[in-house]
């Protein structure tokens, strides 16, 4: 069952979605940049009619904080499967853009990350949500949102546990944070990917928009060092979106994340 376009949330920013299966004009962008309004975020949720308390898994979509929306084929057919399994899966949207210049990614990381804890507030009111078992995931920024709100939550990060991170080619600017909770990570990345560093370094290069970032395998290698459980894959073909091909069909590698997801969450 999909019930779709879920208001959970009213902010003030540029704009909530910018679906990257479609042209979109740049210029259409820019003009959204003069000024913020307020902004209805939506989720899509994925349920079936099983009885009581079951797992929750949300969903973020990357996108450089600038494109990207809940329906991204890849985000939805995660939700779907979850779903099928006895989740209540979320695909939402957060608040996306950026005026270039300096400390802009951070607020746009800090805004999306607040935004991913509503959505979690929201769904914790679901009486067929348990908060015992709340996990997280995402690509790219998406990832990179997951682990922030497992190891650096934000203020209004509601009550639960989350069980497990899912974090798909995503990063952290400061590997410190890992030592702040104990929750299991699922990593997934190319070693050549074009955009994040696997290990550290700057998103496309561009130091001077972001801060240095440190990829999947870092991560990985930190994790262990803390004892935290850790399961990391690489893959050697050069890549960023590997669960999409360039036409936004589903690749293997989303039906390997799939199978592999699904076993690392099953067994923590």
């Amino acid at each position: 069952m999909l019930i779709k376009d879920v208001v959970y949330s009213k902010v003030h920013g540029y704009w909530c979605e910018a679906p990257s299966s479609r042209p979109i004009s740049v210029w259409s962008l820019l003009g959204k940049l003069c000024r913020r309004r307020e902004l209805e975020l939506k989720m899509d949720i994925y349920t079936t009619d099983l009885p009581g308390r079951r797992p929750l898994l949300l969903m973020m979509h990357g996108g450089a904080y600038m494109i990207g929306n809940k329906e991204e084929k890849g985000q939805v057919e995660w939700c779907r499967h979850f779903a099928s399994l006895g989740y209540v899966a979320a695909s939402i949207d957060y608040r996306l853009g950026l005026r270039p210049g300096r400390g802009a990614v951070a607020r746009a990381e800090k805004e999306a990350v607040e935004d991913a804890a509503a959505a979690l507030s929201f769904l914790l009111q679901r009486d067929d949500v348990d908060p015992e078992r709340v996990f997280v995931a995402g690509t790219s920024a998406g990832g990179a949102i997951a682990l922030s709100l497992a190891y650096d939550p934000p203020s209004n990060m509601p009550p639960c546990r989350i069980r497990a991170v899912g974090n798909l080619w995503g990063y952290v600017h400061d590997l410190g944070i890992l030592g702040r909770a104990n929750v299991p990570i699922f990593s997934f990345q190319s070693e050549k990917d074009p955009m994040v560093p696997y290990i550290e370094g700057y998103p496309l290069g561009a130091k001077c928009l972001m801060d240095k970032c440190f990829g999947t395998l870092a991560v990985h290698r930190q994790a262990q060092s803390l004892g935290i459980v850790s399961e990391h894959h690489s893959v050697p073909e050069k890549g960023h979106r590997l669960h999409l091909d360039a036409d936004d069909r589903l690749t293997p590698r989303f039906f390997e994340i799939r199978e592999l997801l699904s076993a690392f969450f099953a067994e923590v």
